[in-house]
């Protein structure tokens, strides 16, 4: 991706975080300014994932980045601002938070927008030596939609193994 999208989606981020707070302030509307504060850090993800050719056309692709980006660079308060985003995200649908509430995680996810920004400026971390599971991932998220449409289920994990409650039992010393 070029650079201008990647700044097009950066751009978004901000203009949905400003939509955010003017949706609760003025006029009262949780439920567009929930909607609106998950896309910020959507929008924000997704500008670091154009900087980096990444694939992130899904929340679920887009968790996966903050995953990697909170390894990459030591930063877990990026969980935090994710968790923050899917827990909007549903209130846009179910509108179960009070506005009190709304105000709160705002404010949690416009600070956490600029620590989602610090990164994006830093790109790629040098020194960030991935997992053998997270290089799987990385090279997953690198696939072009094209590619990644070829092979169905790249985006799930591997199928869980037969579950065999006697194994179970046998491999905890219990009879």
């Amino acid at each position: 991706m070029t650079t201008d999208v990647a700044q097009r989606y950066a751009d978004q981020s901000r203009r949905f975080m400003l939509q955010a707070h003017y949706e609760l302030e003025k006029k009262g509307d949780r439920y567009q300014a929930s909607e609106k504060a998950s896309d910020a850090v959507a929008q924000a993800v997704k500008a670091i994932a154009a900087d980096r050719g990444w694939r992130h056309g899904s929340h679920q692709l887009r968790r996966e980045i903050i995953d990697l980006l909170s390894v990459e660079f030591g930063r877990p308060e990026l969980h935090a601002l994710q968790s923050t985003a899917d827990r909007l995200h549903g209130n846009h649908y179910e509108g179960s938070s009070h506005d009190w509430q709304i105000a709160e995680l705002l404010c949690f996810v416009t600070e956490g927008l600029e620590s989602l920004m610090e990164v994006r400026a830093l790109g790629s971390n040098p020194a960030f030596v991935p997992s053998p599971a997270q290089q799987r991932t990385i090279e997953r998220l690198r696939l072009s939609k094209a590619e990644a449409a070829e092979i169905p289920m790249i985006d799930w994990p591997p199928p869980m193994p037969p579950f065999d409650p006697d194994a179970l039992r046998l491999a905890a010393g219990r009879h």
